[in-house]
């Protein structure tokens, strides 16, 4: 057998001649039309080297057999002679050759001339059948992948992450004014005189703008709002599910053991008492399962909000306590739905070329004044290099006229989509309506099953990062959470596209999906990918009729004793489960995965212990490994897998030796370095390809190694494509670790996005000077022994910082004052000093919407003026909140300190959301109040 290293197939060259069309092939990815056709061939050219007794004839002949099959696909379907039924089989033919070809090189099963016979055989079908394409169509290069998105398009998607704002104002704000300030005005955000809670239902038909009024306002206000969630509900709901995504959101605490519904609920409501919350429900599709999570909210006098949105009315009527007080929103009018066409394609009317005004008229005409429906067509004919007026005509007649207008409207989108991009976006019918998916994972997931190709010098995960953009920007993927600098970081999308991309997939065999209420009749034999989606069930089986051999991808979503055997997917590529048990004394067994060869994404997401192998080495194609459960132990020849890009495991993990062989790593989380050894630690230094680096410390003085810390310094000078660092305690502890050991960094680290330095585990003595030199650093998290106004102007120069928390632990009487230079991006500032000496100047954070401070509370002096801190000064100010500090502070300290709180805000501009607690001391707190049910939450 050849060394097993060979088998991921790399590019190869060949001196056999091909034809052009056929060298153009071999260098795309699988697509959803063509299959596994531009690595299937990659791999037979490279035949003779790879399988030793098999003669150059039957190579050649079973490379000139495949390239007369492949021909056959590589016309556009649109204008192909060839059946759809014989393009289905040779894709399917395609498949098959692959999946013997690693049998034969890998497994060393099955009969070389089996492949050829069966090529061969095909070919005489076609021959009999006459199915040979016209000869005068060229060969459709697009269809093999190769019709990338044009330069243009890529520097300037490539240029920015996309931001939630940025896109729901691509989606059109252009035309719901009128629904956005009933909203506005029914929701009363600043009405200190309504302070009930607000639940206002939004409805309308599919496509009319629900969702993107409900997100500009979710991420617009609620900064104003201690805690806030934005919840997509299918049509199927999984109460459980919907119920786990709002804790993580409101960024409840963990529930222990394995809480059913009522215990979440519970958690909920216990996280939310007390608070001023805003929720979103978005497609709400029965008035039972809103009756169920409404219990979790409670009803109180804290200026709380919730939007509901639904396509029903009797589900808005039971939202809103049958009272006729909701919001239904209706197409656009014809002025608008002009304004919002030529707003997307030309910036305005006024660019538009007189030669297209006419068809442009006729495409707003056709897309029936729905929102959606004009924001995709805009998307789709904006993404073309050239305008071509006989392009646009041909839209124009393609355009549907029926009830069905929308589904055949994003029919039309979808198969103008470049071959790649599709399967880029039927990929995401892998996961549960309503479900939002993180970014980074599909990306992942993507290149593992080589939809995705190295472009133009990038990277595939940077080509995919990109591809995903795109879909996003052409309306078919919609935005579900973001972070403090509002760029995206998981999605989701519109049910109707759900439903499209299901049917397309269905028809291709590309995905099948399984639940435990559908019937298995018309479920093909030979499954590509599978999405097995049981939810709570705990009596469902995979259907025995599926060759699960043939299985490339599965994902399975289910309680922990209905997962199918994973050692029978012997052909499987990428593999996620998430699974769910009732009782913690079990586990779960997956040491068979290191049988399965082909492996390259494995993601367990599991609440009961998971056993994987002691040995992995034999997993040469891995490249992402996550586990968000708790391990038995960590395989101990991890460090052989030279393909590894990510590696996730939970904290309390305990790596082996031989950390220093994953020399391809670029993402690594949980590190913990008071457990793993210091070796282990030194070994870092060589995994200089690393990006994204999450460590912890589980114990504190006197446990932690010293020399762990004092090594990270040097460490760092090593990661020069290094994007994150964060560095936190799953431990407790009134110690610090001053560590002088990252003090100095040379050189720095100067692609660094995000760099937190949790407080407990580093402190450290001044602000080091290498920060100042990050350009690109967005996020700062930092607990220094001191600060000075040098440190501050260091500060004021980070261009891109948007998110700064800043703790300082020397007390003395040193003012801070902030200017109006610098920190031209910071949203979110958080601030914690022993003696709250700061002020902020005219002009000073100009675009600060969020402040969080704590201090002593004796330390607040009484003869304070207002304008002592310059608060009014933040001008984009939506949301304070403050610790105060209580230990020897007496009552007479703490009404002082709560009416010198209360009068630095009373003639803020923005009249912000104030929040006051007091905790026993504002480092290391834990015991917290609030400052009084009504005081804690007053505004001003």
């Amino acid at each position: 057998m050849e060394d097993m290293n060979s088998f991921c197939f790399p590019a190869v060259e060949t001196d056999i001649p091909i034809t052009a069309w056929i060298d153009a092939v071999m260098e795309g990815p699988v697509t959803a039309s063509l299959g596994p056709m531009a690595p299937l061939l990659r791999q037979v050219h490279a035949l003779s080297a790879m399988v030793q007794g098999v003669s150059e004839d039957d190579v050649n002949c079973l490379k000139e057999h495949l390239e007369v099959l492949c021909r056959d696909l590589l016309e556009s379907e649109e204008t192909s002679s060839t059946p759809k039924w014989w393009r289905k089989e040779v894709r399917e033919l395609l498949y098959d050759t692959e999946d013997r070809l690693y049998e034969v090189i890998i497994f060393q099963a099955g009969d070389f001339s089996e492949l050829i016979a069966g090529v061969e055989d095909a070919c005489e079908r076609r021959k009999r059948l006459e199915l040979a394409p016209n000869k005068t169509t060229k060969p459709d290069l697009g269809e093999a992948g190769l019709g990338y998105i044009t330069p243009q398009r890529t520097s300037v998607e490539l240029s920015k992450p996309i931001s939630v704002l940025g896109h729901y104002a691509g989606l059109g704000v252009v035309g719901i004014e009128e629904p956005l300030n009933k909203l506005v005005e029914q929701l009363a955000f600043d009405d200190d005189k309504q302070k009930r809670l607000k639940v206002i239902p939004i409805v309308g038909f599919p496509g009319v703008g629900k969702t993107t009024v409900a997100g500009i306002l979710y991420y617009k206000h609620r900064g104003k709002f201690q805690c806030s969630a934005f919840v997509p509900v299918s049509r199927t709901p999984d109460t459980r599910s919907l119920l786990i995504s709002i804790l993580s959101q409101i960024k409840a605490p963990g529930l222990c053991g394995f809480p059913d519904v009522h215990d979440l609920i519970d958690g909920i409501k216990k996280h939310l008492k007390g608070k001023r919350y805003f929720i979103i429900m978005d497609d709400l599709w029965t008035a039972s399962i809103w009756d169920i999570i409404s219990r979790a909210f409670p009803d109180a006098d804290y200026g709380s909000r919730i939007i509901t949105t639904t396509q029903i009315d009797d589900v808005a009527l039971a939202c809103c306590r049958y009272y006729p007080d909701y919001i239904e929103m209706s197409p656009l009018n014809y002025d608008q739905s002009k304004e919002l066409f030529f707003t997307v394609v030309f910036g305005s009317e006024d660019h538009c070329p007189p030669d297209f005004k006419e068809v442009s008229y006729k495409i707003i005409n056709k897309c029936a004044c729905l929102p959606l429906a004009i924001v995709c067509i805009a998307n789709l004919l904006a993404s073309e290099s050239f305008l071509m007026i006989e392009h646009w005509k041909h839209t124009q007649d393609s355009l549907p006229i029926s009830s069905e207008g929308l589904k055949q409207l994003l029919n039309l989108v979808y198969n103008n989509l470049p071959p790649h991009l599709k399967a880029c976006l039927l990929y995401l019918c892998m996961y549960p309506e309503g479900y939002s998916v993180r970014k980074n994972d599909l990306v992942r997931q993507w290149v593992a099953e080589g939809f995705i190709n190295a472009m133009r010098g990038r990277a595939a995960e940077e080509t995919g990062g990109f591809y995903f953009d795109e879909l996003v920007s052409r309306g078919m993927v919609q935005p579900a959470a973001s972070n403090y600098g509002n760029e995206v970081l998981s999605y989701t999308i519109h049910h109707i596209v759900l439903d499209l991309i299901r049917h397309k997939s269905n028809e291709l065999n590309f995905i099948i999906t399984v639940d435990n209420l559908q019937s298995t009749l018309a479920l093909p034999d030979e499954v590509r990918r599978l999405s097995v989606q049981f939810g709570c069930s705990k009596g469902a089986d995979v259907p025995e009729n599926i060759l699960i051999s043939k299985v490339r991808s599965l994902l399975f979503w289910g309680f922990f004793e209905c997962v199918p055997s994973v050692v029978d997917y012997a052909l499987i590529r990428v593999l996620i489960l998430h699974i769910w048990a009732d009782r913690d004394e079990t586990s779960f067994d997956l040491t068979s995965i290191s049988e399965l060869l082909l492996l390259r994404y494995l993601k367990i997401q599991c609440n009961i212990m998971v056993n994987l192998p002691d040995e992995i080495k034999g997993l040469k194609c891995l490249e992402t490994l996550e586990v968000d459960a708790r391990l038995s132990a960590v395989p101990c020849d991890i460090g052989h897998l030279k393909k590894l890009l990510h590696l996730l495991l939970p904290s309390e993990a305990i790596l082996p030796k031989g950390l220093d062989g994953l020399t391809s790593l670029l993402t690594l989380g949980c590190f913990d370095l008071s457990k793993n050894s210091t070796q282990n630690v030194i070994n870092l230094a060589e995994l200089t390809n690393l990006q994204d680096v999450h460590l912890t410390c589980s114990t504190v003085p006197p446990e932690l190694p010293v020399g762990s810390m004092e090594h990270l310094g040097s460490i760092l000078e090593k990661f020069n494509d290094l994007r994150s660092l964060t560095l936190n305690g799953t431990g407790f502890s009134s110690q610090i670790i001053s560590d002088d050991g990252l003090s100095i960094v040379s050189p720095s680290p100067a692609l660094l996005e995000k760099l937190e330095l949790l407080p407990r585990i580093c402190t450290l003595s001044r602000l080091p000077k290498w920060i100042g030199e990050l350009s690109k650093l967005s996020i700062l998290k930092i607990e220094v022994l001191d600060l000075s106004i040098n440190d501050i102007a260091v500060l004021k120069e980070l261009a891109s910082l948007a998110s700064l928390s800043l703790s300082v632990r020397t007390e003395h009487a040193e003012w801070i004052i902030f200017d109006n230079v610098g920190f031209p991006v910071l949203k979110y500032f958080k601030f914690v000093r022993a003696a709250p000496y700061m002020s902020f100047l005219e002009g000073a954070m100009p675009n600060v919407q969020k402040l969080k401070l704590a201090f002593d509370a004796n330390r607040l002096k009484p003869e304070y003026s207002p304008g002592t801190f310059g608060f009014q000064h933040m001008t984009s100010l939506t949301l304070v909140s403050v610790k105060f500090g209580g230990a020897g502070a007496d009552d007479s300290n703490k009404r002082d300190a709560e009416r010198v709180w209360k009068d630095a805000f009373t003639n803020h501009p923005n009249n912000p959301m104030l929040d006051a607690r007091w905790v026993d001391c504002i480092f290391n707190a834990v015991k917290t109040t609030d400052v009084e049910d009504t005081k804690g939450h007053d505004r001003r």
